[in-house]
C-alpha cells in the first residue's frame, strides 16, 4: 500500500537570486498517483551535503565521555540516551529515528554537539578541559552559560561583566540593562577583563562579542527591564 505521506529526494538544479527562488528536480515515476491525488504542493527539507569532521565528531565523543564518567554509565549507553534525549528536546521535523555519529549531517551533529555542552552546564556536571574548546557557536554556549550562573572560560560560578560600563556616576539598580552587553565570568576572570582591557581579553579567550541582555536573562539576575508597553 502506498504511504499517505510521500517523501522524495530532489537535487537544487538553479537558483534565482533576484527573485530567492530555488529550482529544484526530481524525479518522480508514479503519474497516476500524481493525477490522482492533484499533488500542487511540497514540503522542502534542505540536506546539510558537508561532510562530518572527525574533529567534530571526536568533540562530541569527549563531551560524552564525561557525562558517562559523571553518571557512572558506559559511553555507548550514555550516546543512545543522549541522542534519544535530544530528538525529543529539539523536535526536529523529520528526524524521528536515531543518527549516527559517524556520517549524521554536520549541521545536525552541530546541533547536537551544543545540546550536550547545555546539558553539562545544566546538570552543573565538572570536565577536565575547558567547553569553550568544544563550541561551534559561542553566542549559544554564552547564552547557556548566562542561564545556568557559569563562567564562560572556566565554569565557576559567575559575576556579570557588563561590557557597557555600570558604575561611574550610575545606580547599579536604578539603570535599565536590558540590551546591556554582558559576558558571564566568575570573580577572577573578572577582575582578569578589568586588568587586561576588553579587547584583549577577548583576543585571548577567542569571544568575539558578549550576549544582549534580554528579559528573561534580566529576570534570573534581578535586573531592571524595560517597562512593556
Amino acid at each position: 500500500m502506498k504511504s499517505p505521506v510521500e517523501i522524495i529526494r530532489g537535487r537544487i538544479v538553479g537558483y534565482d537570486e533576484r527573485r530567492q527562488e530555488l529550482t529544484i528536480k526530481a524525479h518522480y515515476p508514479d503519474w497516476y498517483t500524481l493525477t490522482n491525488r492533484e499533488y500542487r504542493d511540497c514540503n522542502i527539507q534542505l540536506l546539510d551535503g558537508r561532510q562530518l569532521s572527525t574533529k567534530q565528531r571526536n568533540f562530541c565523543y569527549k563531551l560524552i565521555r564525561e557525562i558517562a564518567n559523571f553518571t557512572g554509565n558506559g559511553i555507548d549507553q550514555t550516546k543512545e540516551a543522549l541522542k534519544a534525549k535530544f530528538i525529543e528536546a529539539e523536535a526536529y521535523e523529520g528526524l524521528e529515528e536515531t543518527f549516527s555519529l559517524k556520517d549524521a549531517p554536520m549541521s545536525l551533529i552541530a546541533a547536537f554537539q551544543r545540546y550536550l555542552v547545555r546539558f553539562l552546564l545544566e546538570y552543573d556536571i565538572p570536565t577536565d578541559f575547558p567547553l569553550l574548546q568544544c563550541v561551534d557557536d559561542a553566542q549559544d554556549y554564552l547564552y547557556a552559560c548566562l542561564l545556568n550562573k557559569k563562567c564562560c572560560i572556566c565554569g565557576k560560578p559567575t559575576d556579570l561583566h557588563h561590557d557597557d560600563a555600570v558604575g561611574m556616576g550610575r545606580n547599579r539598580d536604578e539603570i535599565i540593562h536590558e540590551g546591556m552587553e554582558v559576558l558571564p565570568l566568575c570573580r577572577v576572570h573578572h577582575t582578569e577583563v578589568h586588568k587586561i582591557g576588553q579587547r584583549t581579553f577577548q583576543r585571548k579567550y577567542h569571544i568575539e562579542k558578549g550576549v544582549i541582555l534580554d528579559r528573561r536573562l534580566c529576570e534570573i539576575y534581578g535586573l531592571k527591564k524595560k517597562e512593556e508597553n
